[in-house]
């Protein structure tokens, strides 16, 4: 078959030749620079082969997802485009033995190539949304660099501009559709869009997760990270995250955005793989909660919505020294008797002691009734014990007390008066879901909760009140925020419906501080 298809002649298609070109469903790029002459070889014998260095296991299928290749002359040469269809493994004597021509291209070390039939595009890409996939070997002298900058950006979380490094037009990508691969890398991208440094490299992750370990610093794994609520309070606990996996885009920008250094991964957590974060010592997530919520259906399993499983899946992989997942009070619920005892048993089948408890935000400084179910287990052979954290000692402060800063921020006159009628913690802020309208606080009852407050909850405001303000004031997506705990840098976009579906959604930072300070104190046996 190799020696049939290296024989046939090269296929060049232009618009005369061919069919209105119609885009492609999203697939994968690959991406390489190159010599002229070599380029002209591809051009002329309508080949790619890409090399199998020794050590390297990719997975064929992941091959197959490749329809196109953007070959360049060099890093701010032309870009050559080429349809591609994947063949299949040629060891180096196959591929040589079949075209003599190729080896007068120079001397080659590898022992085997993954072969593509091509044919050159005249017209350029025709891929509609692509997954571009680059190694760093193939930028011609400049693969050092790029291993310094992902190095930099280990180090202290910082990085020189992609641009400095990939040619003009792939630096124009967004990094969540670009990965940079190196040897020894799983090209595993069937997976999905991942962000720059997310590209799976086991050796390095486990380099991270040593290094961390020598440092005295605790490591973790996040799933359903949302905008960042629990990871800001884990951090806070002592945590490093070594990942953090989002589904949704909007979501994974405001976590990059705020947290440059961390690794997050925005794709389904049916599709990551948890098995090169062997050791870390906590995996943690707010699985989400409309199938358990009492604002939903409550489908519970049922609900296609459930991560659960995923969750117990990932502990499998993972084997974290201690797991760590919060959902709503609807969880206790006596319908759910049947499925949580079952969630439990699974995750002490794998060998962890499991707690579960319903904990109240205000008890920890957050001002605000949230109450949360948060399970956690410790793995066996761990010397010390959890203990989930008992109720602060001085009371979680008013709305009034947590706004005043906020909305006398235009010198209302009526703040001091407002601030005595606001005197409660506030109702439950509620996030909704995509199909929910406008920003506002919540249901009518919700509404008349914020109304014996002070605060008008139909409609959100997009700044405080002004001087001469008369009447009940809206919050802005600040104040939520700050409701909800999170500190007043944290940026949510300019969206402000969003941004209050992200805050309403999210888990307050101080409980999951609150309970992450006991889970390291159970994991370093304090």
């Amino acid at each position: 078959m190799a020696e049939k298809l290296l024989k046939k002649k090269a296929r060049k298609v232009t618009p005369d030749k061919a069919d209105t070109p119609r885009p492609l469903q999203s697939a994968a790029v690959l991406v390489g620079t190159y010599k002229a002459r070599q380029l002209a070889w591809i051009k002329r014998h309508g080949i790619y082969n890409y090399p199998v260095k020794e050590g390297d296991e990719f997975d064929e299928k992941a091959f197959a997802s490749i329809k196109e290749l953007w070959l360049y002359a060099d890093v701010k040469g032309t870009r050559h485009v080429f349809e591609a269809e994947f063949v299949g493994k040629m060891t180096r004597a196959e591929f040589r033995a079949a075209n003599p021509t190729y080896a007068k291209l120079g001397p080659s070390k590898n022992k085997a190539y993954y072969v593509f039939k091509t044919a050159f595009l005249d017209y350029g890409p025709r891929l509609d949304d692509p997954v571009v996939i680059a190694r760093t070997a193939d930028f011609g002298g400049r693969s050092a660099k790029v291993k310094k900058a992902i190095g930099q950006f280990k180090a202290d979380g910082e990085f020189a501009p992609l641009e400095h490094y990939l040619p003009s037009d792939l630096a124009q990508i967004p990094r969540n559709r670009l990965r940079v691969c190196e040897a020894a890398v799983q090209l595993d991208f069937l997976l999905g869009p991942y962000s720059l440094y997310s590209c799976v490299d086991k050796n390095e992750i486990q380099k991270v997760i040593a290094d961390a370990r020598r440092k005295g610093k605790l490591t973790c794994v996040e799933i359903c990270a949302g905008a960042g609520g629990q990871a800001i309070g884990l951090e806070n606990a002592g945590f490093e995250h070594v990942a953090l996996v989002e589904y949704e885009s909007d979501y994974c920008a405001v976590l990059r955005n705020n947290k440059p250094n961390w690794n997050v991964i925005c794709a389904d957590v049916h599709k990551f793989d948890g098995s090169p974060y062997v050791g870390v010592d906590l995996l943690a997530g707010g699985v989400p909660c409309p199938p358990f919520s009492v604002a939903s259906k409550q489908l519970g399993e049922n609900d296609e919505r459930d991560l659960f499983p995923e969750a117990i899946r990932l502990i499998s992989e993972i084997k974290p020294r201690a797991v760590m997942l919060e959902n709503v009070r609807g969880l206790l619920d006596p319908k759910f008797d049947v499925y949580r005892n079952a969630i439990l048993e699974r995750i002490r089948a794998l060998g962890y002691a499991v707690q579960i408890k319903l904990l109240q935000a205000c008890d920890y400084g957050v001002p605000q009734i949230r109450p949360r179910v948060v399970i956690v287990g410790i793995r066996s052979g761990e010397h010390g014990t959890f203990s989930y954290p008992p109720p602060e000692k001085r009371r979680a402060p008013s709305v009034g007390e947590s706004l005043r800063d906020l909305m006398g921020a235009n010198g209302w006159r009526g703040l001091n008066r407002w601030v005595e009628r606001a005197n409660k913690v506030a109702p439950t802020i509620v996030g909704g879901s995509k199909k929910h309208g406008g920003p506002d606080l919540g249901p009518t009852r919700a509404r008349r909760a914020w109304a014996e407050l002070g605060v008008d909850g139909l409609g959100v405001a997009n700044e405080a009140p002004s001087k001469d303000f008369e009447g009940m004031p809206k919050l802005t997506k600040e104040m939520i925020a700050a409701i909800q705990g999170f500190p007043p840098s944290w940026d949510f976009g300019k969206k402000k419906t969003l941004a209050c579906r992200m805050i309403g959604n999210a888990f307050p930072p101080p409980v999951a501080n609150a309970v992450g300070r006991c889970i390291r104190k159970a994991l370093n046996n304090d």
